[in-house]
């Protein structure tokens, strides 16, 4: 059965409170905060989990308009492996000419909670210094 929160969101709770009510709002929260700390990790930076984390955005810089597909590859790719909470992963570039140093992605999740499913859309913008920031 899927949690609401993740492992050490459940460990570091304050709250001794327990409820057989799924808490929707709760799991959406848990996601993007987990989304958020994940795409802003850079690969290579955690000893005991090599491949853990983002590519160095400043790869990419060379082989636009290719990084594109290339960085939602690896956002696809890296959700599917850490987040067991997601079942299906669509990512789509939303460019803004107003900012062109910055790179917009919409990332629409599905979860399936027993035999619910929720969908959930994520805006997420990586800045030109390659901080990730995401909103639901």
């Amino acid at each position: 059965m899927i949690s609401e929160k993740s492992l050490l969101g459940r460990i570091n709770s304050d709250s001794s409170h327990y409820s057989l009510k799924f808490d929707y709002a709760s799991l959406h929260y848990s996601i993007l905060n987990s989304l958020q700390k994940m795409l802003n990790v850079r690969k290579g930076s955690l000893v005991s989990l090599a491949d853990y984390g983002m590519p160095d955005f400043s790869e990419f810089i060379s082989q636009f308009p290719d990084a594109i597909n290339k960085l939602k590859n690896a956002i696809r790719d890296f959700l599917y492996q850490y987040e067991p909470r997601i079942q299906t992963i669509q990512i789509s570039h939303d460019p803004d000419p107003d900012k062109p140093l910055e790179l917009k992605f919409n990332i629409t999740t599905r979860i399936v909670i027993n035999e619910d499913v929720q969908n959930m859309s994520f805006e997420t913008v990586l800045t030109s210094t390659g901080q990730a920031i995401v909103k639901y």
